[in-house]
């Protein structure tokens, strides 16, 4: 097979812009062309170093020198073929196009060889590393990233700002929050203005609590049994570890670099894990157990947050198409109602009862009320 020696290219002298169209021949020991009426050009394979071309359809370019390169440009990337064909070993360090289709298969090939061994590390390794990853986050991180999740949830969301509602919700919290020493978190309490039966907890101490479950309980021992479930979530830390699990990657190298920035960019991300994924069913023991714990150091009854749980599930399995949504994240069952009155039954039942200038029935209902002014200005305007 007789090979092309004679090929059409461009020629950079490197003091100026402006090519010159050169015909280049491919000889055994390096390439020669003539630059218009000048003598003859040489260029050694050894003293050549290809930029480009190593791709299909880029056009090949070759430089020579140090500092700033003469430079030949040759549109056809055959001329690589003819320069690997004639130059032999003398031109072995030039790419050769022969080979690209099998770079194609060995990428292919990696790709599916590397692929078991990413889904490993995703399903077995990011997970069991989880809790030592979270253990490294930094409380102020994780406070930045529960603030901006609380953000996302009131900017879209009708938040209920009754003074009387919230004083008194948050004597309850003051009560429950009384036995913790050294808190690592300032908790905040945020109630939203929607018929959800919902409540959760994002990382940093923040608290969600939808206006649909407070009205559906039935005392502000209901409402205090909720709020230390959720508050052990927080101080256990199980939605950061639910945000590592489901964020890996992404999460672990902000955390590894002291990127706080970088951890805040998957705020969205992480509101939308805590609202979809549920937690272990290990996680919602230990909220559970810590939780009924929480309420007998601070002399709150438990038997609130057992009725209460047991009445959602209830209300769960006889109102598929409700608006109720608290047990998507927190399945209810039986044996969890009996665990818990077994530990109960071990502490002394001298608890104190919450006094409140109204009802509860009156105070759970302020937030509706609210909502129905506001509803009623809108209809007049």
């Amino acid at each position: 097979m007789t090979t092309q020696t004679n090929w059409q290219g461009s020629y950079y002298d490197g003091h100026s812009l402006v090519p010159h169209s050169v015909p280049i021949t491919v000889e055994p020991t390096g390439l020669t062309f003539l630059v218009q009426s000048s003598k003859t050009q040489s260029w050694p394979y050894s003293e050549i170093q290809q930029t480009q071309g190593r791709y299909s359809g880029e056009e090949v370019r070759l430089e020579r020198g140090n500092g700033i390169s003469e430079i030949l440009v040759i549109p056809n990337a055959n001329i690589l073929l003819a320069i690997h064909r004639i130059g032999g070993e003398e031109a072995r360090h030039f790419h050769h196009p022969g080979t690209r289709h099998k770079r194609v298969y060995w990428t292919i090939a990696a790709a599916l060889a590397a692929f078991p061994i990413i889904y490993g590390i995703f399903t077995w390794g990011v997970p069991s590393l989880a809790g030592p990853i979270t253990a490294a986050i930094p409380i102020s991180w994780e406070t930045k990233l529960g603030q901006f999740i609380q953000q996302e949830f009131t900017d879209n969301e009708d938040v209920c700002e009754n003074k009387e509602l919230t004083e008194n919700i948050e004597s309850i919290m003051a009560k429950l929050l009384m036995p913790i020493k050294d808190r690592p978190y300032k908790f905040e309490l945020t109630i939203i203005d929607s018929p959800m039966v919902n409540a959760m907890a994002a990382p940093g101490g923040y608290l969600i609590v939808f206006r649909g479950l407070l009205q559906d309980t039935q005392s502000p021992e209901e409402l205090a049994g909720v709020l230390a479930h959720e508050v052990q979530h927080v101080l256990l830390r199980h939605g950061m570890r639910l945000i590592v699990r489901h964020l890996s990657m992404a999460v672990i190298i902000a955390a590894l670099s002291g990127d706080a920035s970088g951890m805040l960019s998957y705020g969205l991300q992480a509101a939308q894990t805590l609202q979809a994924l549920s937690y272990s069913r290990e996680a919602e023991n230990q909220a559970d157990e810590q939780g009924l714990a929480l309420l007998q150091q601070a002399s709150i009854n438990p038997e609130g947050m057992m009725s209460f749980f047991e009445k959602l599930g209830h209300e769960q399995d006889e109102e598929r198409t409700s608006p109720l949504r608290y047990f998507s994240t927190h399945p209810p069952t039986t044996e969890r109602r009996r665990h818990l009155e077994e530990l109960a039954s071990e502490e002394p039942k001298d608890y104190q009862k919450f006094s409140f200038g109204k009802d509860w029935e009156t105070l759970r209902n302020l937030c509706e009320e609210i909502t129905d002014v506001k509803d009623e200005a809108k209809r007049k305007e």
